[in-house]
């Protein structure tokens, strides 16, 4: 079981300030992970995928609709923002503590490089850009430049 605290954060809704206890948990190098990027169904999962590639697959596929909002996970800083070959439109969030996160395939980016956002801000559009089959989300972390399960910690 994955180890859990609450925090306290303070949040600005109407013009006022609220205290709010909130249980962090899914934890990667002491960033945590506060959400899921998109709502949707994974359609391909880490690891080899045979019939499709005969690599690897570095991330998970998360199904969704043309459009899609794609939100930050964590807070960070952005670190690439643009079309990036077999990603297609594609972010790079730093989180610190060498973790960052990876959102391919988008139809529109929202964000510009070295950009500050915080988990849950909008950052991208679901779409099917560069090597895709169809609409969807493709997520990956990264620690210290290797890729790890996404499905451990969202």
């Amino acid at each position: 079981m994955k180890e859990c605290e609450t925090v306290t954060i303070k949040t600005a809704r109407n013009s006022m300030i609220e205290e709010l206890d909130v249980i962090k948990c899914n934890s990667i190098n002491g960033v945590y992970l506060a959400c899921v990027p998109v709502s949707g169904v994974i359609t391909s999962r880490f690891g080899a995928i045979e019939d499709i590639r005969d690599h690897t697959h570095m991330g998970i596929d998360i199904g969704a609709s043309y459009g899609t909002q794609i939100k930050a996970v964590a807070d960070g800083t952005i670190k690439l923002a643009e079309y990036y070959g077999g990603y297609g439109n594609l972010v790079i969030i730093s989180h610190g503590n060498g973790v960052e996160t990876y959102y391919g395939h988008c139809s529109s980016l929202y964000v510009t490089e070295g950009q500050k956002v915080k988990a849950g801000d909008v950052i991208a559009a679901v779409g099917s850009t560069g090597n895709s089959t169809g609409n969807h989300l493709h997520f990956e972390i990264r620690q210290d430049g290797s890729q790890v399960n996404p499905e451990n910690y969202i």
